[in-house]
């Protein structure tokens, strides 16, 4: 038995993650193979190792599982990773809990170790929709690579952003391939194999999703990321657990802020009052993480130009169109035209994350 099908055919055994794996291993020097040939009495003096847990290990039929888990996913195309094979994603060493192996339908790049992690609910406002499209355009404009859960809301429009300026993206899943979750976002999981990325999961090819995989992959989201950008998260929002393991993992963790009256922004607003950087530009992201500044600076201007006036809203048109050399604060532009200052204030980040205005002591003026 190989090293990789050691690894396999623990990640094939139900109730056995990491931590478990971590501790046979432990107990034979890291021979994993050695396992197999323990009985079930032995087994269980591990910890954490119960009767239906050896028995599932000593299994007789799971040399034939690991063959059939592969055929499987050889007819489907996709690939299956352990540490010991050479595309393994190197900052997954930093996790105190690698994933025993990965599940793979389309290709990692070299390149894609410069990557933001672009995470927020999964019922987001229609403002974090927009921003994350907008900062992941530009992300991908500059050549990182955006990697996001494919979940519904943030996830979906940082993927789709990515694809649609021809960039990079990785999607990590809570479930086996097999079973993408939500399936209505089986196309866009296509879309990325299809060769502009990747779709993982440390799942067998057919497992279902539970409620706690979507947690334990948001580690996986943090470790392959330089940074994790948090576009909105509430008081209980699954993307505070993706930037706490960042945070732990020593990545930089970016916040864009929101109004301190609307739920969905209580918890990254709190990120931000507890350290992480404040965020409301791709200029805020390339100053904090250097390698992607490096990256922009070597690319070609029109790649990262700023969007048109015209591919404007009416209301950004309408402010674009008032700002000018001069000073305007939001009450400026509240009364010269009547909209509520909140929509206002939210109205002159979109400018500013277009590059269309930048902000000046006491208010915005257009950007040069």
């Amino acid at each position: 038995m190989t090293p990789s099908d050691a690894l396999l055919r623990l990640a094939l055994v139900p109730g056995v993650g990491p931590v478990l794996a971590g501790r046979l291993s432990a107990a034979v020097d890291g021979d994993l193979a050695a396992i197999f040939r323990w009985n079930m009495d032995r087994l269980q003096q591990i910890e954490g190792i119960g009767a239906e847990k050896a028995r599932r290990i000593c299994d007789p039929r799971a040399d034939e599982q690991v063959a059939a888990e592969r055929a499987r996913c050889a007819a489907a195309g996709v690939q299956i990773l352990t540490c010991h094979d050479s595309g393994w994603p190197k900052d997954l060493a930093n996790l105190p809990d690698p994933p025993l192996a990965l599940w793979m339908l389309g290709q990692l790049e070299p390149r894609d170790r410069l990557a933001v992690a672009v995470v927020g609910p999964r019922r987001s406002s229609a403002y974090g929709h927009r921003i994350a499209q907008r900062l992941s355009t530009g992300l991908a404009r500059v050549g990182a690579t955006i990697v996001s859960g494919l979940a519904r809301g943030i996830d979906t429009a940082a993927h789709e952003a990515a694809l649609t300026a021809n960039g990079r993206t990785v999607a990590v899943l809570g479930s086996g391939i097999g079973r993408c979750y939500p399936e209505e976002n089986r196309p866009l999981a296509e879309r990325i194999a299809a060769g502009a990325g990747a779709v993982l999961s440390e799942m067998p090819y057919d497992a279902q999703p539970t409620p706690g995989t979507f947690p334990r992959r948001n580690r996986l989201v943090a470790a392959l990321s330089l940074a994790t950008l948090v576009v909105e998260a509430g008081e209980t929002s699954g993307a505070l657990i993706t930037a706490r393991l960042a945070g732990e993992l020593g990545k930089q963790v970016l916040v864009v802020p929101g109004p301190i009256d609307r739920p969905e922004h209580v918890g990254s607003n709190k990120l931000i009052r507890d350290g992480a950087v404040l965020v409301t530009s791709l200029d805020d992201i390339l100053a904090e993480v250097g390698p992607l500044a490096t990256l922009a600076g070597a690319m070609p201007a029109e790649a990262v130009s700023r969007p048109a006036a015209a591919a404007l809203s009416g209301r950004e048109r309408q402010l674009f169109q008032l700002l000018d050399d001069t000073t305007r604060s939001i009450d400026d532009v509240v009364r010269a035209t009547g909209i509520p200052a909140s929509a206002v204030s939210a109205t002159l980040l979109s400018l500013e994350l277009k590059r269309l205005a930048r902000k000046a002591p006491g208010g915005f003026v257009r950007a040069d």
